[in-house]
């Protein structure tokens, strides 16, 4: 299936917008030119964006978040800082994407990856990236990334302090490709074994969110519980240089019901031995990334230097 973006543009489009109209395009997109708006359709337009929102949060119950994703520019600011004032009224709690709106919303949501590092906002932040090959249905199963892929993206945007939501679009019925469903169960069970690594946690400090390219870390709000999420397998032992040693840590692999041996190799590194049953892949708690639930008595931040 191939997919045709058609942009529309009037004359005034970057007066009205604050954009210049190259910076706004896509490629290979296909753009229109339109006569400008008169200020009674302007008026017309803004009056039904208001009440489509207001509809959107009065008639379906409770509503966490609100994603808009738009850019109205600042002609018509004065109405949409209104119509944002209203929302807030009819949900005090809904979370308002920040695109378009600035310091108006609550999330700042940067779009297809993930950033290397922690991202530079003082906002909470949120990566939002398809599952298929765009946001909308995608026919093609192959397309579909995959649960694995879901994975490694959620732990890798918590470790560093964010969150990862996944687009799936739906076809005309409303149903969902069967490849997203499938993916989305099968990452649903990774959550339901190793959910306590990714929910209420916190990013530890400066860059103490990963080790290489295969671990990333977070941990409780009192500091007192780290998670080491293992991207790869690492065989029969794993070296971890950035904590803290303690005589009374305890170790475990969330889904494995015994405690795990360690000990501090010439580099005071904590060498956590991996139990030799879990070398058959059939017999691990789940088939994608493991978790270490690390617990000591204190804060475990502290690097080894």
């Amino acid at each position: 299936m191939g997919y045709l973006f058609i942009e529309g543009q009037v004359p005034s489009s970057e007066k009205l917008t604050g954009v210049p109209v190259a910076s706004n395009q896509r490629a290979g997109e296909l753009s229109i030119t339109a006569p400008d708006p008169t200020p009674k359709e302007v008026s017309r337009m803004m009056a039904r964006h208001r009440a489509q929102l207001t509809e959107l949060l009065t008639n379906f119950g409770r509503v966490d978040m609100l994603s808009l994703d738009m850019w109205l520019g600042p002609a018509v600011w004065p109405e949409m800082r209104r119509t944002l004032l209203d929302l807030r009224k009819l949900q005090p709690n809904v979370r308002l994407r920040a695109r378009g709106i600035g310091n108006y919303g609550d999330d700042y949501t940067p779009e297809g990856f993930v950033s290397g590092s922690k991202e530079n906002t003082d906002m909470p932040w949120m990566v939002i990236y398809p599952l298929g090959a765009s946001f909308s249905y995608d026919s093609e199963a192959k397309n579909y990334k995959g649960a694995g892929w879901i994975i490694r993206n959620v732990v890798d945007a918590v470790a560093k302090g964010g969150n990862f939501q996944i687009g799936v679009g739906p076809d005309a019925h409303g149903e969902f490709h069967p490849a997203a469903v499938s993916q989305l169960r099968e990452a649903g069970q990774w959550l339901k074994l190793n959910g306590e690594a990714i929910y209420a946690t916190r990013p530890r400090a400066a860059d103490l969110w990963h080790e290489g390219d295969t671990i990333r870390y977070s941990k409780s709000k009192d500091g007192k519980t780290t998670y080491c999420i293992l991207l790869n397998w690492p065989g029969r032992s794993v070296a971890l240089r950035c904590l803290r040693k303690d005589p009374n840590l305890q170790i475990r692999i969330l889904g494995y019901p015994r405690a795990l041996h360690w000990q501090s190799d010439s580099l005071k590194w904590l060498v956590v031995e991996i139990p030799e049953a879990l070398e058959d892949p059939s017999k691990r708690p789940c088939e994608h990334a493991g978790t270490l639930r690390l617990t000591s008595a204190y804060n475990t931040e502290a690097n080894n230097g």
